[in-house]
């Protein structure tokens, strides 16, 4: 049965601007036709919805998270010690849950414990598991005393469920990218840098270098497979560009020219901007060490200037969140949208930012995140504007009707608001001593 939705306000993804008396035609899993009312043929036996001038849109794309992620042990150096794979997949399908239920149609899992971020893609295909569609990495291909190397010299463990998959050498990275294509992975994950918290590196500082990524995007490319990189630091970024990966996961300390490069070759980046001032505020538990609030505080502070010159140069940037679900302050990925229109993007910027951009950097061949014909039909209807402010979408309470590939998906009854209610251009441009000074429960 086709289904119509009309005499709606309709915001397509591309950065349009908004048409209203508008709706958008679905015959199975597709789009067939979108426009204004007067043009849109209804067919004996079609089902027709009046949108009673609420807002349809693209089902939203978070370019970059971690299902296994969780507040219950948010650092994530620890999981494989403290929580078993199976408990953790568990935790991880109730996640997805989350993450539909906030409006997020498909994501990219840019890395997970084990193989689970392939486990629950499939789950969610066959409907063991509610929702999103998950485009999944394996484990984070990380080098000596990189990112997510966390053992001193005179440890030695072997850990199929870690977070990362330790290599050193392009032969010891085409080895791994194999591996992860037999794990039937979509996509290969690899760091190019640290970041705050690593135990022997830095956000600053590199990981794989340029001849290990590019081995990983030649081996990939023979199975069919592409390469997204955990870039922090300038060179990291540069190497990244320069070997061939197709998204970038952070990119703070990009400088211009690099920002050029990314723009050039249309590598859309996600800055993580909401995650990485989190780190920064009080979490009511230990303080942090001086050290870490300094090179997180960097990094949050270079993130905000990148995502500024970003929209100056043209640079595609897409909303990814880092795992949305795993801290307080960033409880829906709606936040990371209100991030950038608190840097000065506009409303229908940072919508773009989340549907069309964000589906490319999951997959440069993507149907999704435009509403248009021949297009997968992921979608929201939603009660309010989100061209005019994007926080509407932070409460699920205003969203009426969400579908997955044409199929209307339930919608929980005691949907609302998630998160506290603040506003992000109240403290944005804060300095560190005053985020400190703003607890995350609160807001």
């Amino acid at each position: 049965m086709r289904i119509v939705l009309r005499g709606g306000r309709l915001v397509d993804g591309t950065g349009a601007e908004p048409v209203d008396a508008a709706g958008v035609v679905i015959d199975g899993q597709r789009i067939v036709d979108v426009g204004p009312d007067a043009r849109l043929a209804v067919h004996a036996g079609d089902r027709v919805v009046d949108l009673d001038g609420r807002t349809v849109m693209p089902g939203l794309v978070d370019a970059h998270t971690h299902l296994t992620y969780h507040t219950v042990e948010p650092d994530v150096w620890r999981l494989d010690q403290v929580e078993s794979v199976e408990l953790n997949t568990l935790r991880a399908a109730d996640n997805a849950r989350h993450v539909l239920a906030c409006g997020f149609t498909t994501i990219g899992d840019g890395a997970c414990r084990g193989w689970i971020a392939p486990a629950i893609r499939d789950a969610v295909r066959e409907g063991l598991v509610v929702g999103p569609d998950v485009f999944a990495a394996g484990p984070m291909l990380c080098g000596i005393g990189g990112l997510l190397d966390n053992d001193p010299a005179w440890v030695s463990r072997q850990s199929s469920g870690a977070l990362c998959t330790i290599v050193s050498g392009t032969d010891e990275v085409r080895r791994a990218v194999r591996h992860q294509v037999t794990g039937g992975v979509d996509w290969i994950k690899v760091a190019a840098s640290g970041v705050a918290g690593s135990r022997f590196s830095s956000a600053e500082h590199e990981d794989l270098g340029y001849e290990e990524i590019a081995a990983a995007v030649a081996e990939a490319a023979r199975f069919g497979k592409r390469v997204h990189a955990h870039a922090h630091s300038r060179e990291g970024v540069r190497a990244a560009i320069d070997a061939g990966v197709v998204s970038l996961h952070c990119a703070e300390f990009a400088d211009e020219e690099l920002l050029v490069a990314m723009r050039e070759k249309d590598i859309p980046f996600s800055p993580t901007i909401a995650w990485l001032h989190a780190r920064c505020m009080d979490h009511g538990g230990p303080p942090p060490t001086a050290a870490f609030l300094d090179e997180a505080w960097r990094a949050y502070a270079a993130a905000r200037e990148v995502v500024i010159a970003a929209r100056a140069l043209g640079t595609p940037l897409a909303i990814g969140t880092d795992a949305f679900h795993r801290f307080p302050h960033v409880p829906d990925g709606v936040v990371e949208m209100e991030y950038l229109v608190a840097l000065g993007y506009t409303p229908l910027e940072a919508i773009r930012a989340a549907t069309s951009v964000a589906a490319r950097a999951v997959d440069a061949r993507t149907d999704r995140g435009v509403l248009a014909p021949g297009r997968r039909a992921d979608l929201l209807v939603v009660d309010g504007d989100p061209a005019a402010d994007v926080a509407v979408l932070r409460d699920k309470s205003r969203i009426h009707h969400l579908l997955k590939a044409g199929v209307e998906q339930p919608l929980p009854a005691d949907r609302g608001l998630v998160g506290p209610r603040f506003r992000v251009g109240d403290w944005v441009h804060r300095s560190l001593d005053e985020t400190r000074q703003v607890p995350v429960e609160a807001g």
